[in-house]
């Protein structure tokens, strides 16, 4: 897809993953425009050795217990790996 980014742009984005983005919790220069990873990330499946968990509903976290994707930011592999996610997108600006 071209003409579009995401706005996330960490000092290591040309070795780095979306993936290691989410499990390190990552920040990027232009977080005042566009915001840190969690909030661009609008949905996560994550592996774990029990099985597969996936939050892709966006429901309000008071009616359904703690926000799914919130307890896997930042886990830095040690809860599973995050095999897909679903992220906030937006046009390149003109200038």
């Amino acid at each position: 897809m071209s003409g579009v980014i995401s706005g996330h742009e960490p000092d290591s984005s040309e070795f780095s993953t979306l993936g290691g983005w989410i499990s390190t919790r990552a920040s990027g220069m232009k977080k005042n425009t566009y915001g840190n990873i969690e909030e661009i990330v609008q949905g996560i499946t994550f592996v774990t050795p029990e099985g597969i968990m996936k939050k892709s509903d966006h429901w309000p976290r008071v009616s359904a217990g703690p926000d799914f994707n919130q307890m896997i930011m930042g886990h830095e592999g040690n809860l599973g790996v995050v095999t897909e996610a679903i992220i906030r997108i937006r046009n390149i600006p003109q200038v």
